[in-house]
């Protein structure tokens, strides 16, 4: 099964640019960009960040600030926050020559540390993720729950993965569950390893691997406000512990009533409402406008020019695009 998954990666992988390098800070990057983001997202993400962030050095020592902006739109930004913590760690301590070494890395979990050792450092060490999980339950006829199948998975994975060319293998599995054992519609007449697929033997793979129990999306409103003085719009830095810390964005308010209160002596103009969702919860946000006559002392003001500059979460400066609509601004 190796050499025949082997042979099939070599002729059929996707041209991505972190397989142009063994370099195991751009792998680590990209690893951290692909997680819960689709391939084609991630790509010109990855470039501009290498561009900006060459090396761990110059993650390490830039600005949190220009950091945020460049992640700006990959969203989960806890994600970058971690890779800067993780860079200033790895500055201090030298690159892990192994998993043990990269687990200590903030940020850095199992699948992570293994995707590192094994593409950019040749180690046999195995990783899974959601398309390895995918492969094996499949493979194997494993119709384990989730966090099950996850165990068994690993179990599988660390005896299968070859001590010549880890890298390679670990990527061809991850590449087989991204573009031929699929969640759904997988395209068996395609896989290199079908023969060796105990669920396509028996007629299973559309119901594996047992589907995870989700939570209950959490369904929530709030009112984002932008405060307008003399063309110039009000945003505050999140606290630490939030969805965007440390992030600039708007004020934000509960319901419009407690906004109503705070600001009676203002005409309180509604540009809009539009959704966006973060982890299980859904949000309906309202977006509306109060024209200052004076600053207020608790928000910073920037000019629209200074706003772009700015790491703005995508749902807030979704918000502010209200201005142009209404050509306010």
């Amino acid at each position: 099964m190796i050499s025949d998954l082997l042979n099939w990666f070599d002729k059929n992988q996707r041209n991505l640019p972190w397989r142009h390098t063994k370099d195991p800070y751009a792998i680590w990057v990209s690893e951290v960009m692909l997680q819960q983001t689709q391939v084609a997202t991630v790509i010109p993400y990855w470039l501009k960040w290498m561009e900006r962030f060459p090396n761990v050095r110059a993650l390490a020592e830039a600005d949190e600030q220009s950091v945020l902006a460049s992640w700006q739109g990959l969203g989960y930004y806890r994600r970058c926050r971690m890779l800067q913590a993780g860079a200033k760690h790895v500055i201090q301590s030298g690159i892990p020559d192994g998993v043990e070494g990269w687990l200590l890395v903030p940020g850095v979990g199992r699948y992570t540390a293994g995707a590192i050792a094994s593409i950019a450092q040749g180690m046999s060490e195995p990783l899974v993720d959601g398309n390895v999980g995918r492969v094996y339950s499949r493979l194997r006829g494993d119709d384990s729950n989730y966090e099950q199948l996850l165990k068994n998975a690993w179990v599988w994975a660390a005896k299968q993965v070859p001590t010549e060319r880890p890298g390679d293998w670990n990527q061809a599995l991850m590449e087989l569950g991204a573009t031929v054992c699929t969640p759904t519609k997988p395209d068996c007449g395609n896989c290199p390893v079908a023969s060796h697929c105990v669920a396509r033997l028996t007629n299973r793979t559309t119901i594996l691997p047992t589907p995870k129990e989700r939570a209950q999306p959490r369904r929530l409103q709030e009112t984002l406000l932008v405060l307008l003085h003399e063309g110039k719009i009000a945003l505050q830095i999140a606290p630490a512990g939030g969805w965007w810390e440390s992030m600039w964005t708007l004020p934000k308010f509960e319901s419009q009533l407690s906004l109503e209160s705070m600001f009676p002596e203002f005409w309180i103009e509604n540009l809009g409402t539009f959704k966006y969702s973060v982890t299980q919860h859904r949000i309906e946000a309202s977006v509306v406008l109060i024209r200052l006559t004076e600053p207020l002392i608790d928000w910073q003001f920037f000019t629209p020019n200074e706003v772009n500059q700015l790491p703005i979460p995508s749902p807030h400066r979704k918000a502010l695009k209200h201005l142009q609509i209404h050509g306010i601004c």
